[in-house]
């Protein structure tokens, strides 16, 4: 359909659902990445070339710093290995333009970026998202 022409894909959205990645995985026939990132930390996880298993973003890029934090109203908790997903990195962002006090409420003082998703780090390691904590900007 493509002449051969795509050998790699690589996605950085909200989750895919499983049927879409692997309707890409089987239509396109080539290596499918799917990666997990947002405006404020670009690529924090990716899965490398050889990854097949859709609902999982990866492990951590080299530059990136993950932690789950417990999320007690929505019963989430880090010690299970579920929560939401902070990311400290010489990736993110410095804060948001104007609005000192959104920084404060998304990067904590030891440099921790609230991103807001929450995440479950999987038996191989990876990270695979879950569900949403927040809404970082309106």
């Amino acid at each position: 359909m493509f002449g051969n022409k795509i050998e790699h894909v690589v996605v950085s959205s909200a989750p895919l659902a499983l049927e879409v990645a692997d309707f890409c995985r089987a239509t396109f026939s080539c290596t499918f990445i799917e990666c997990y990132g947002q405006t404020e930390c670009i690529m924090g996880c990716w899965q490398s070339p050889n990854d097949t298993l859709s609902r999982e973003t990866g492990i951590p890029t080299p530059v990136n710093h993950i932690k789950l934090i417990d999320i007690p109203e929505m019963g989430y908790f880090a010690k299970d290995r579920v929560g939401e997903i902070c990311i400290r990195s010489k990736a993110t962002f410095k804060g948001y333009l104007k609005d000192e006090a959104k920084t404060r409420a998304t990067i904590d003082d030891a440099g921790w970026l609230r991103t807001g998703d929450v995440g479950r780090w999987t038996t191989n390691n990876a990270m695979q998202i879950i569900d949403r904590h927040k809404n970082i900007y309106k």
